[in-house]
């Protein structure tokens, strides 16, 4: 490499992590974090995720009936299930008329809420910091242009870095006995150099989950979302009633009867995530997954017509294919590591620690040559007649 490109490559390097380093360190933490967001939820809030085992699970109506008495402002909006564990709660998501959101944990057995938390809970605060550092679709956008500027670091750090097949076998490893700046030196270039895979997939499969850069397929939904013809009574206790105008479709069917038809359509699954339709949304979605299983990449996608519970599209786990990348829900099992199970979880959370590492040892290298520098020049100046 010349020396005049290898010069504007190292400051590219230099500056680029200097300038975005404190956000790069943000996001690697907690995305490290997010990665066992669930185990860390369960683990400092047992109380809101465990019941006791009595009988048989309640119907989804009775218990989206019970927070919507609750909480009269509120709607039921989601229901999710954090795994398949027998004694676990339900959560359910409301929503009001301002678009806030607060989260309700419910006996499945009884209907009985065991606690409450709102939208802004340190994990969901993680969450945001980590998705759209709490500044919406203007911070997404920051962060889809910063994974490409991190892809673009981590290929010209490597080519920095590359010493040649015949130098290659003595570069791998770190010179301890070579001086503290040689040691520091070393460990940025081979940290880099040994996570460069997951590191770069980490920032590649950013942009098709801030950017969506393939929308999901629903199927075609005006035929299968067509009302039928005979008005259907909504239950009792389903919740908030969704009403059509006069002469419009009918109402809504129960949370449970597209739940079920879900489930009939994999069978032997669990069910994980159900979203009831608000507003002209002619279906449900539903997520299902196989027994002992709730990574994204496990996971079937139901969409159930809303009026008549007939499914109008079912999404399946599929083999890989390099359109995938596209998709935000193969990118975030990819992002997150689920897709490769518990090792790759582990994987991904030592991939986000090692970006505060690689940050702390260049700047280290930058502060002690800046120092270095500073030093020298006050030494010819005072040297100077």
């Amino acid at each position: 490499m010349k020396a005049r490109t290898k010069k504007a490559l190292l400051a590219f390097h230099r500056w680029s992590g200097i300038a975005a380093g404190l956000v790069i360190v943000l996001v690697g933490v907690t995305g490290s974090l997010l990665v066992f967001e669930d185990e860390l939820d369960v683990a400092l809030n047992p109380d809101l995720y465990s019941a006791e085992i009595q009988g048989l699970r309640l119907p989804l109506d009775q218990i989206t009936s019970r927070t919507a008495r609750t909480y009269p402002d509120w709607q039921p909006a989601h229901v999710t299930r954090l795994d398949d564990a027998p004694g676990r709660t339900l959560t359910v998501t409301l929503r009001n008329a301002g678009g806030n959101e607060r989260q309700v944990f419910v006996d499945p057995f009884t209907a009985e809420i065991v606690g409450e938390r709102s939208s802004l809970s340190s994990l969901a605060l993680i969450r945001r910091l980590h998705g759209d550092l709490t500044l919406g679709g203007v911070g997404e956008n920051a962060l889809g242009l910063l994974s490409l500027l991190l892809m673009a670091m981590f290929i010209v750090g490597l080519a920095l870095w590359w010493p040649g097949k015949k130098r290659l076998p003595g570069a791998l490893s770190v010179k301890w006995d070579g001086g503290s700046r040689r040691v520091i030196r070393d460990l940025h270039n081979l940290g880099g150099v040994y996570m460069f895979a997951f590191l770069f997939l980490s920032a590649v499969t950013v942009p098709p989950i801030v950017w969506k850069l393939t929308a999901p397929q629903i199927g075609p939904p005006a035929p299968a979302a067509a009302p039928p013809s005979a008005p259907q009574s909504a239950p009792e206790n389903a919740g908030p009633p969704m009403r059509a105008p006069a002469g419009g479709p009918p109402p809504t069917i129960p949370w449970q009867d597209a739940a079920d038809a879900a489930l009939e359509a994999v069978p032997g699954s669990w069910l994980g995530f159900i979203l009831r339709p608000l507003g002209p949304q002619p279906f449900f979605l539903i997520r299902v997954f196989p027994p002992g299983e709730n990574a994204v990449s496990k996971q079937t996608t139901v969409f159930v017509n809303r009026y008549t519970g007939e499914i109008i599209r079912l999404s399946a786990p599929a083999a890989p294919t390099w359109a995938s990348l596209l998709s935000a829900d193969f990118a975030a099992s990819l992002h997150s590591g689920a897709i490769a199970g518990l090792p790759g979880r582990w994987v991904m959370f030592i991939a986000g620690v090692f970006f505060p590492a690689l940050f702390a040892t260049g700047f280290l290298l930058w502060w002690r040559r800046r120092k270095s520098r500073l030093t020298s020049a006050a030494a010819r100046t005072a040297a100077d007649p």
